[in-house]
């Protein structure tokens, strides 16, 4: 049962966080077709918001998991991906495709991708971090098939059925996996608090969802505009541009995976650590990407940054620094993703006012974006020192007691 809890909660990632990991690949069809009267910072409400509910919503769902309403969560969260899914394919306004695609999908995906993970550790005890590491590639895989179909099925058969056929495709997986996963009762527990008041008097804390925030802020603004940049900075056809937001999805598996692998040997804030260095450094660079082979590595670096970004903050938060007892992990845990969420639908729109799309003036976005991921870097600073001052404390009274 646990191998098969692990492959349908695959296919659940793949629904959820892999939809909104293709939405560059709408951005850049909104913008030159569908929604081409609207601005790209406008056009970005559509992802930031349906990435802030993915997250926002799944603090909430929690306690319900919690709750043993499992079963509840997972049929209407399906109905709601499907049915926005389906309302998107008739949309032609901006409000339709901000409700349909924003709103309904986004709560869809926020109602089952957390409690999806918290599933596998109920199934997963010796190797709960290599299981959730798998099903957490799922989005990835979502995000290298999606834009691929879209590109290929849009020119031909249009953007209506093209939509069709990826929620067709969201409605199968979901049928199977509200069967399978849907046996699993839940065992009612005591639901969790939203909030613990005192995690804010704790400076490590704060700094550690503060730099949550940071980065995900920036996190977005790459994933939402590879394809425009392709597209229109650098000239490239559209299958090229379309295929860049594969690629990144598909370099980013490595990064979801690398964290969980190796956790038993680096700690994961120090992973982190560089990857949000790295990316910044990533992000700055973008500046002087100015040819296709370059790009197409710059997209595969950029997904393994934006992998580790996506798992290895789960781990970090489960440290006695920043969870003092198992009995506020998932309260801490919570607080942080609540941070993050609030990053991530702000990010993208700022970018979309800053850069010209029109003309393939990037400049101001790629700047800020930098900026804004080396701020989150600095505020992990912070929580490193604080987490290796406790485990060195730690060592030393193990040291003396033996």
């Amino acid at each position: 049962m646990s191998k098969t809890v692990c492959e349908w909660t695959f296919g659940l990632t793949r629904n959820s966080r892999g939809i909104t990991s293709t939405f560059g690949a709408f951005q850049a069809f909104y913008i030159r077709d569908l929604l081409s009267n609207e601005s790209a910072s406008a056009i970005s409400w559509i992802g930031s918001v349906q990435a802030f509910l993915v997250v926002f919503i799944g603090v909430f769902a929690g306690p319900l998991f919690d709750m043993g309403y499992l079963r509840v969560m997972i049929v209407t969260g399906c109905f709601l991906t499907v049915f926005g899914m389906m309302m998107t394919s008739l949309a032609t306004s901006f409000y339709q495709v901000f409700l349909a695609q924003g709103i309904c999908v986004g709560l869809g995906e926020g109602i089952t991708y957390i409690p999806c993970l918290a599933l596998i550790s109920t199934y997963f005890t010796t190797k709960r971090p290599i299981a959730i590491g798998i099903a957490a590639v799922g989005s990835s895989f979502g995000g290298v098939i999606f834009p691929i179909m879209f590109r290929k099925l849009q020119p031909q058969i249009g953007f209506g059925w093209t939509v069709r056929v990826l929620g067709f495709i969201a409605l199968a997986c979901s049928v199977l996996i509200c069967v399978i996963l849907g046996r699993h009762k839940g065992e009612a527990r005591k639901a969790r608090s939203l909030l613990d008041m005192s995690a804010l008097r704790e400076s490590a804390f704060v700094c550690w969802v503060l730099a949550l925030f940071f980065l995900f802020f920036a996190y977005y603004i790459p994933l939402f505009f590879i394809v425009s940049y392709s597209r229109w900075a650098l000239g490239t056809s559209e299958d090229f541009a379309f295929y860049m937001l594969a690629v990144t999805n598909g370099g980013s598996v490595l990064g979801r995976t690398v964290p969980y692998l190796l956790g038993q040997r680096v700690k994961p804030i120090y992973t982190l650590l560089f990857s949000s260095v790295f990316g910044a450094i990533l992000l700055f660079s973008w500046i002087a990407i100015h040819s296709l082979a370059s790009y197409v590595v710059w997209c595969i670096l950029w997904g393994f940054v934006a992998g580790v970004l996506v798992t290895a903050p789960t781990s970090t938060t489960a440290h006695p620094v920043l969870s003092p007892s198992m009995n506020v992990v998932g309260t801490r845990l919570g607080m942080s993703w609540m941070g993050s969420s609030i990053g991530s639908v702000i990010g993208a729109p700022i970018a979309g006012a800053l850069a010209n799309v029109s003309t393939g003036d990037f400049l101001h976005a790629q700047i800020f974006a930098g900026v804004i991921m080396l701020a989150g870097a600095v505020c992990l600073v912070w929580p490193l020192m604080s987490i290796e001052r406790y485990d060195r404390a730690k060592l030393r009274h193990e040291n003396s007691c033996t």
